[in-house]
């Protein structure tokens, strides 16, 4: 019979003496003989000493693997801080390091060095100034003036590649024994917040997107340009065309590549004395120390000069300027921004509009190559249009008639912002797709709207509706749709319809005709249709 379990190994020799000894008892009991009465109390006794003992082991044992995990806990918590621990003694040497921050910034294990070559790395003079201090305090009683002492040491030191920022901690170990304090260091390495740091300055006066100085920069600086030295001094203010129109075609993305484009054609145009930073939304200002009117003039022809020979993205680089000078301090900077911004704004109203005619009008030739249309496409309707409103009801003097060939060139504008793999792509579009396919018009709309042709804006947008409603965007049904719209959808289509396209195969004329009839007073104006057909021969001339 066993008294206590004996499965730890610890009290392994003690249980089997206990077990050996209780088994004799037993014997005897057995054979009706008594032992001793002192050699069973004295097994009592053991067993109860033996079961007490283990009892106490468990909480020790216990107590220590909880001690285990918290000193885990803190060693990890010390050596992710990015910060290195280490405490010595009277003797200075390094007793502890208590986390691994302190062997990044030494290089190397520092338990047992001494602290002041440690830290002074060959600088006999600074270790001296730590040696004389240390002792100071660890032989002065009073823990104020301890502290006061430790002011005295280097706050900053250069260890390695990196500055380190120490500070000093007397820990009192509350032991009897005099001189039986300890000191902490706490050391942190400031290269990383130093870089931080120099981070926030630098985005605090530069621009996120073109890395130009921005307004706070330029405005902190005017005053200190407000010299003789500075004298004579040019402004050069830049406004950039087209940025809201790449914004509502191409989408914010293309217009940020545009600012970034812009800024960086600008800054290579200048000199290393010049300033230049994004002064606004779509505007730079640019300011000129030690430089005249001519050299201020030469400066612009130059920004002009490469604005139109960079390549062109999706829209062309073009910026309006405006530039004032000054010879002397008597006129103020803020003056002259004024001046250059108001001649400026006066540019920019001649330029603008014929800038934006020439980016619209211009990338009818990229729909050639990005949107897959036939180059004689316009040509073919353009032709075909002008021979059927003969049969029509309309003023040759009409505006409707004079614009009919322009719009006739945009009508498919809006398709250069839709991606070109839905406009290629061969198999059915999702839903997802069709509603992109669908907002073309939309687009083209805006950028008719662009270059003030309101009325081919007004055509481009309902070019794709239809005569019972079920056309887009609006789901304009019968008169609702503009007439010359009307036309151009039923001219426009049977061109498609006879003319191959990447994702389909073209169809006969007979073909072509047969699918306007079935549509007509559908798709397209039943009227309009019954005329097309009847004059097809004359049309097609």
């Amino acid at each position: 019979m066993k008294y206590i379990d004996a499965d730890n190994n610890v009290f392994k020799n003690e249980t089997m003496i206990l077990e050996q000894s209780m088994n004799e008892i037993n014997k005897y009991k057995a054979h009706g003989s008594i032992p001793l009465e002192k050699f069973v109390q004295l097994a009592k006794n053991y067993r109860d000493l033996l079961k007490l003992s283990k009892k106490v082991f468990k909480i020790s044992d216990f107590q220590g693997k909880e001690l285990n995990v918290k000193t885990n806990e803190i060693n990890t918590i010390l050596n992710n801080s990015n910060q290195g621990f280490l405490t010595f003694g009277e003797n200075l040497k390094v007793n502890k390091q208590y986390s691994s921050e302190c062997i990044k910034i030494f290089n190397k294990k520092i338990s047992g060095m001494d602290i002041a070559s440690l830290l002074a790395i060959g600088n006999s003079q600074i270790e001296e100034n730590f040696n004389s201090i240390l002792k100071q305090v660890f032989h002065e009683p009073v823990m104020e003036k301890k502290k006061t002492l430790l002011k005295n040491l280097p706050r900053i030191l250069h260890i390695g590649n990196s500055f380190i920022d120490i500070r000093y901690r007397v820990i009192n170990q509350g032991n009897v024994k005099e001189n039986d304090d300890l000191i902490m260091m706490i050391l942190t390495d400031i290269k990383e917040s130093q870089k931080a740091e120099d981070q926030v300055v630098y985005l605090s006066y530069h621009d996120k997107l073109t890395s130009l100085y921005n307004r706070v920069y330029m405005e902190s600086i005017m005053p200190q340009l407000e010299s003789a030295s500075a004298m004579p001094l040019s402004l050069v203010m830049a406004d950039m065309n087209g940025l809201k129109l790449t914004n509502d075609v191409f989408g914010h993305e293309n217009g940020d590549k545009l600012l970034v484009h812009a800024a960086r054609i600008l800054k290579n145009c200048l000199r290393k004395s010049d300033y230049i930073a994004r002064w606004g939304g779509d505007e730079f200002l640019i300011i000129l120390p030690n430089t005249d009117t001519l050299e201020c003039k030469n400066i612009c022809r130059r920004i002009k000069a490469i604005c139109g020979e960079a390549e062109a993205g999706p829209i062309e680089i073009s910026l309006s300027l405006g530039s004032a000078t000054i010879e002397n301090t008597a006129t103020k900077i803020s003056e002259l921004l004024n001046i250059a911004d108001n001649r400026m704004y006066r540019n920019k109203l001649v330029e603008s509009k014929q800038i934006k005619r020439k980016i619209v009008m211009g990338m009818e030739k990229v729909l050639h190559t990005k949107c897959f249309e036939d180059p004689l496409h316009v040509e073919r309707v353009q032709k075909m249009a002008a021979n059927f409103v003969k049969f029509l009801d309309l003023n040759t003097e009409s505006m409707e008639l004079k614009k009919l060939p322009k719009l006739v060139a945009l009508h498919d504008i809006g398709k250069i912002a839709i991606p070109k793999e839905i406009l290629s792509k061969s198999a059915p579009l999702t839903d997802n797709e069709w509603e992109i396919v669908k907002s073309y018009t939309e687009i083209g709309f805006r950028m008719a709207q662009s270059i003030d042709e309101a009325f081919i804006a007004e055509n481009i947008l309902t070019l794709r509706e239809k005569w019972d409603g079920t056309g887009y965007p609006y789901g304009l049904k019968h008169e609702a749709i503009p007439y010359i719209a009307r036309v151009l959808s039923i001219v426009e289509s049977f061109d498609v319809m006879t003319h191959p396209r990447p994702y389909k195969s073209a169809l006969s004329k007979e073909k072509a005709l047969q699918v306007l009839k079935i549509n007509g007073g559908k798709q397209f104006d039943p009227t309009l249709v019954d005329l097309f057909l009847k004059n097809i021969d004359e049309i097609m001339v």
